[in-house]
């Protein structure tokens, strides 16, 4: 007669209590976000912003949304933390600080787009999660448009900004080429707006973007249309690996490298098609070295986003180690110097989002 012992594993209530505690949180935020991001779209942010204390009706009557909903959706901003009350009157006022976030183009812009993104998540999580269980990738082509929407809507608002007053400024002597005329590559470059971006504050130089998918190559055709730079801002279906042209003076990845199936092919690709004394440009979301550094709500963000979107796009295109969303500046570097980059320094600016490398031969 065989005798089996069973170990049981005490649990402490408190623990438990603790941890459920963490995930009523996760799941108030997630549905916070989008209370979030309806206001941003339907104008109760900037309804209430400089209104001083209102009443639901009040905001309800700036926004033009209707009462009912107007009223809840202040409770939950109240929640969440974002908008003050007052018991007595019963009225709602949105301080300083929410108001220029909030009500605030540029900072509501990137809340927005990262919401878009995340709402096209959960849309596109059945194949996600067959990709968990199977190994194999999902491709930025098979997602939803609202998540190529929320991408570019990101991108408008956090880097077009930047990337022309600041970005390429910061940059050794690139300004001063581009405003001279110079050959601009994009990879990965989406609906265009970074390039797009550029081509309107350099206007002498000859910019191209490539993607490998053709939709939103389409889309950004339309765009720099529409700007009226379509004349020396072009776009082409293209792979990371094998884009056309040569001589390139900058060379751009803004938040596309570690999506890609092999980036040190496309970083050595790169090094072949750069002018001698041409500069690459890689963007890549702020990230530590060290996971245990990057536990924190940033590194949260970028390991979800890495898991549902960026090692699921790398993977689709054949990768078999993908980066992740948050590779640090270390491998970043390594994968440099392994591509023939020989000069690579930490770009100095203000991007609390972004880390800035400029490579150089």
């Amino acid at each position: 007669m065989t005798t089996q012992t069973t170990t049981q594993t005490t649990v402490d209530p408190a623990q438990v209590e603790e941890l459920m505690g963490r995930l009523l949180n996760d799941l108030a935020a997630t549905a916070g976000l989008q209370m979030t991001h309806i206001g941003i779209k339907t104008g109760l942010w900037k309804a209430m912003a400089g209104g001083g204390w209102l009443t639901p009706a009040e905001v309800a009557t700036r926004s033009g949304v209707a009462q009912p909903y107007a009223r809840e959706w202040l409770k939950h901003q109240t929640a969440s933390g974002y908008v003050d009350h007052d018991p007595q009157s019963e009225r709602f006022a949105l301080p300083p600080a929410a108001a220029a976030v909030l009500a605030d183009d540029v900072q509501s812009g990137i809340v927005g787009g990262f919401a878009s993104m995340l709402s096209a998540m959960a849309t596109d999580n059945a194949m996600v999660e067959e990709a968990f269980r199977s190994g194999g990738g999902v491709g930025w082509h098979q997602r939803s448009a609202q998540h190529w929407q929320g991408m570019d809507l990101a991108t408008r608002a956090e880097v077009v900004p930047a990337l022309a007053s600041q970005w390429i400024p910061a940059l050794d002597g690139v300004a001063d080429k581009l405003r001279a005329g110079a050959s601009v590559a994009d990879i990965g470059c989406g609906y265009g707006a970074a390039l797009i971006g550029i081509g309107q504050a350099y206007p002498s130089s000859r910019c191209i973007g490539f993607d490998y998918h053709d939709a939103s190559i389409a889309q950004a055709r339309k765009a720099a249309a529409t700007a009226g730079v379509a004349d020396h801002v072009m776009f082409e279906v293209a792979d990371a690996v094998a884009y056309p042209g040569a001589r390139y003076d900058l060379v751009l990845f803004v938040d596309t490298f570690h999506d890609l199936g092999d980036p040190l092919a496309a970083l050595r690709h790169t090094r072949q098609a750069l002018a001698d004394d041409g500069t690459v440009l890689l963007v890549e979301f702020a990230a530590a070295d060290r996971l245990e550094d990057n536990l924190n709500p940033m590194g949260r963000l970028l390991y979800a986003s890495s898991a549902l979107v960026c090692t699921a796009n790398a993977l689709s295109q054949g990768a078999t180690d993908p980066l992740g969303t948050a590779p640090g500046p270390a491998r970043l570097t390594e994968l440099a110097r392994e591509a023939g980059f020989t000069r690579i320094s930490r770009v100095d600016v203000e991007a609390p989002f972004n880390l800035l490398l400029e490579l150089r031969p």
